[in-house]
């Protein structure tokens, strides 16, 4: 089922911009939430969700750049091996990252990553706690008010409505 969610943003440094994300019918709610989280968590003003690349590959977010070369790349969720090593062949001078629902999913990630894909240490990573991406997307509506603080150092929290929801930052 294809759903549309507004969200009413704030964070540090986001202050009262609204966003709207579309989950088509085989994405999951979670892969929204996660594409929510690398927005606020690496907001710039370029920064834009999901739009053409023009590339073969697309990304979930992406910051363009000069001649066709984005200067940000951010892939959500499930990404294939192959692409993965297109990307880091081909973006060298691209900063890359991957966003996992858990640090569980980024540890095999980047294991398998690391003996299959060149240029592996120049990629970047975020995950979260398990269960954290699953009780957020739970509590989406049609309409949102998010926003999102520091606990402490690699600790985030967020306010979704009514509930507050916490995270460790694993990168």
């Amino acid at each position: 089922m294809v759903e549309k969610f507004t969200f009413e943003l704030h964070a540090p440094k986001i202050n009262h911009k609204k966003i709207v994300l579309v989950k088509d019918e085989v994405e999951l709610r979670n892969h929204v939430v996660l594409k929510l989280l690398a927005y606020v968590l690496f907001y710039d003003p370029e920064l834009k969700v999901d739009v053409s690349a023009d590339m073969h590959y697309q990304p979930d977010l992406i910051i363009p750049g000069d001649h066709g070369v984005p200067k940000l790349w951010i892939d959500c969720g499930k990404v294939t091996l192959k692409k993965v090593e297109s990307l880091a062949a081909k973006l060298r001078h691209t900063r890359v990252i991957f966003v996992k629902e858990t640090e569980r999913e980024l540890g095999i990630f980047k294991k398998l990553l690391e003996k299959k894909v060149e240029y592996f240490e120049r990629l970047e990573y975020l995950a979260f706690d398990a269960g954290f991406v699953e009780s957020v997307a739970n509590a989406l509506e049609r309409t949102n008010h998010f926003t999102l603080y520091d606990v402490m150092e690699n600790v985030i929290g967020i306010a979704l409505n009514d509930q507050t929801f916490e995270s460790t930052l694993f990168r």
